[in-house]
């Protein structure tokens, strides 16, 4: 369901929404009280998470492979309430906010996920992070007990056919006493009115609809960060049912085992635009993936052939790490090892799901590395940027970057690693005069995926001369240089700058608001749609079933379900055609991927520090006076100097360097190939740098090619290839592989 609204009609339904007097100042509303936020589920001061220090007793300092705390430690999930990127974000989400709804309380939506102990313990209002506590715990970000303490809200379901029908009577009993103590949970929630959230005869939420709907206009999931939590912090929930604890309560939990456990805070939709443009109660109705896109990573692989019943056979560079088929999230980041998940060696297993929870941020859990000064990559520049003393009115909860910068090292590794295994590049054909190249998706949702902000992928592609030399380039970028003023402050002198000269090779989702009037916009609490998302689809992803999802492929602002063909979207890639410029004797193909954006970091730096016009060309619906207030307003003086924080971090840290995830480079042209009795020789432009290998196939079958003759690295002249020991048969073929050495 695609929803599309006139400027000023949206303009006029946000204000229509306001509280009176708004058209003053704004006004404090506490977000409990605020309908436009209310979603179902635990609702903030219901429950108490312990902190992760009660884990780490049993949970940690034992094995750093199979241990729960060391990798989770070095993940961005543990680090979600400690990110700088994401602080200046909600920075403007909050003034955003302000500008469209007459309150902060957008930045609601930020904290739920980002600080589940603070939200749920009733700290995250006010919305600016001010009641959010150390010694509570609230800035572990995704904390051991804010998953181990979920559970699911549609038990009625048993998660099927998801989770293969189980037959031991064991699991079959412990999977029945955790349904009763869910259902026991679950049924004393309540929706904003007061009434039932739960419908105790069907197992179901009392908004679920028929149990045979697949309508998402009918609350048949979650997502958006409506987390379902058990408030009795003894009780603990896993995929296991043979776990001996004396320390706490277990609860055999099918839920643990399923993608749906994380799809609560990654498909991610704006429930205060769904109330005010959609209707009061949306949230509480309909399905988060219906209502105002934000991301939608699980839905992009709901739509895979992965979510099929038993899954599907991964991509080789997946395989080769040792995930050869999957079915859920957790396949791929939490990956089974050997060993132990408590001291002592207790239960060790063959398979632990580690914890390592790696997406693809290598950026910034560098940064975050090394604010460890005791850790192995320490920089007092980043430090004195994250506690906040170069930069009054921005910083981080420091304490808990003591002594991880290890963890967190090994954690920008990991991401490293999933980097390059998630695309390959294959040359389907190489000239005359033209490449057609498959950027392939090996991931379970679009590559790449999450939240647009500033996050991209693209193809560079150089055209080489017979010396090496470019003879044109494809989207190039120019590295960050930076200087030193006299007080040791990190200064922009150039670069940090992609130039795109083919924007479909660009791969991103960049957000449009009708609010705003701006066909492209950065402030996602403002926008209403997609106006380009050509990022690569998962394999098998089922288009026809993507606009229910908002996840349907956008190509200037309008839906382009067929951007990629029949083949693509079953294969999960993107084949795309390189005509070669004249002068070229061959080229390089880089698939890269960065972080962030510099236009994305500018953006931050100028609204926060109240230098930006992009919402002064709009009267802010709300009626509130001045759209910029960050600098100006009280509520963000622990904020305000994100601005200018964000910006040098930027500068300090090489500007979020574009990661090269895979490789691809052309084939040599061939000068002469000749053939005697004792060899086999073929002349070959062989450009600087590149390695070249002689193969030789009997019949052309993929696993039958051999080396043969030793590797040359070309120096820009002629070079010659040579079989010394060619088969006494005539039959037989012949290639030269080239790769980067």
């Amino acid at each position: 369901m695609q929803h599309a609204f006139h400027p000023l009609a949206v303009a006029s339904a946000v204000a229509g929404m306001l509280l009176p007097g708004a058209s003053m100042a704004w006004q404090t509303t506490p977000v409990a009280d605020d309908p436009a936020l209310f979603m179902p589920g635990s609702q903030p001061g219901s429950v108490v998470l312990p902190p992760v220090s009660q884990c780490t007793n049993c949970h940690a300092d034992f094995n750093p492979v199979s241990e729960p705390h060391h990798t989770w430690q070095g993940s961005m999930m543990a680090q979600a309430t400690r990110d700088p990127l994401w602080l200046a974000t909600m920075a403007v989400a909050g003034q955003d906010s302000m500008w469209a709804l007459g309150n902060a309380n957008a930045m609601d939506l930020c904290l739920r996920c980002h600080t589940p102990t603070g939200w749920l313990g009733g700290r995250s209002d006010p919305t600016n992070g001010t009641a959010l506590s150390v010694s509570l715990g609230d800035f572990d970000g995704v904390s051991c007990a804010a998953c181990h303490h979920m559970l699911d809200p549609f038990p009625g379901l048993n998660l099927q056919p998801e989770i293969p029908a189980e037959t031991d009577p064991d699991l079959i009993s412990a999977a029945a006493t955790t349904h009763a103590a869910d259902i026991g949970v679950l049924s004393s929630l309540t929706l904003f009115d007061g009434s039932p959230f739960f419908n105790t005869t069907t197992s179901l939420p009392v908004n679920y609809g028929t149990v045979t709907t697949e309508e998402l206009t009918n609350y048949i999931e979650t997502g958006a960060g409506q987390m379902f939590v058990d408030p009795d912090t003894r009780n603990r929930r896993g995929p296991r049912i043979d776990v001996s604890t004396k320390s706490h309560k277990f609860y055999y939990s099918r839920y643990h085992k399923s993608r749906q456990m994380c799809h609560t805070c990654h498909d991610v939709s704006n429930p205060a635009l769904a109330h005010v443009l959609i209707g009061p109660g949306t949230a509480e109705t309909q399905s988060a993936a219906s209502y105002f896109h934000v991301e939608r990573t699980s839905s992009e692989f709901e739509l895979s052939d992965y979510a099929n019943p038993g899954g599907a056979p991964t991509g080789e560079p997946i395989a080769a790490a040792g995930v050869a088929n999957a079915s859920d999230c957790q396949d791929c980041h939490m990956p089974r090892v050997p060993g132990g998940f408590a001291k002592q060696g207790i239960q060790t297993r063959t398979d632990v799901a580690s914890h390592q929870l790696t997406g693809g941020n290598y950026w910034m859990t560098r940064i975050l590395a090394s604010g460890d000064p005791t850790g192995p990559i320490p920089d007092s520049y980043n430090q004195s940027i994250l506690d906040g003393t170069r930069h009054p009115g921005s910083g981080i909860e420091v304490t808990g970057l003591q002594g991880a910068g290890t963890a967190l090292l090994d954690g920008a590794d990991r991401a490293l690693e999933m980097l390059e295994q998630a695309a390959t590049i294959e040359v389907v054909s190489d000239g005359p005069g033209e490449a057609v190249l498959r950027i392939v998706n090996h991931t379970g949702h679009k590559l790449i995926s999450g939240f647009p902000e500033g996050r991209r992928m693209w193809l560079n592609v150089r055209y080489l001369d017979p010396s090496g030399s470019i003879v044109s380039e494809i989207n190039p970028y120019s590295p960050l240089v930076v200087g030193t003023d006299g007080s040791g402050n990190r200064t922009w002198i150039s670069g940090g700058d992609l130039t795109i000269t083919d924007d479909p090779l660009v791969y991103e989702a960049k957000m449009e608001s009708a609010l705003t009037t701006e066909s492209t916009t950065f402030h996602f609490v403002l926008a209403t749609d997609r106006h380009k998302d050509n990022r690569i689809p998962p394999r098998g992803f089922r288009i026809a079933d993507a606009s229910a999802r908002l996840c349907q492929p956008r190509w200037d602002g309008a839906d382009a379900h067929d951007y990629f063909t029949a083949e693509e979207y079953a294969g999960g890639f993107d084949e795309i055609r390189l005509p070669e410029p004249d002068g070229s004797a061959g080229w390089t193909a880089t698939l890269y991927y960065q972080s962030t954006s510099k236009p994305y970091i500018e953006f931050l730096r100028d609204e926060i520090n109240g230098d930006a016009t992009t919402l002064l060309a709009v009267p802010p619906p709300s009626g509130v006076p001045g759209a910029y207030l960050i600098q100006t307003d009280p509520f963000f003086s622990t904020l305000k100097g994100w601005g200018d924080a964000i910006w040098d971090l930027w500068l300090n840290n090489e500007g979020s360097p574009p990661v090269a995830m895979t490789v691809a480079i052309s084939r040599p042209r061939i000068v002469s190939m000749s053939m005697t009795g004792s060899s086999h020789t073929i002349d070959i432009h062989g450009l600087p740098g590149i390695q070249y290998q002689l193969e030789y196939s009997p019949d052309l079958s993929p696993d039958s090619w051999t080396e043969v003759g030793p590797e040359l690295t070309g120096d820009g002249s002629e070079m010659t290839l040579s079989d010394p020991s060619p088969p006494s048969a005539p039959v037989g073929f012949y290639r030269v592989e080239a790769h980067l050495p």
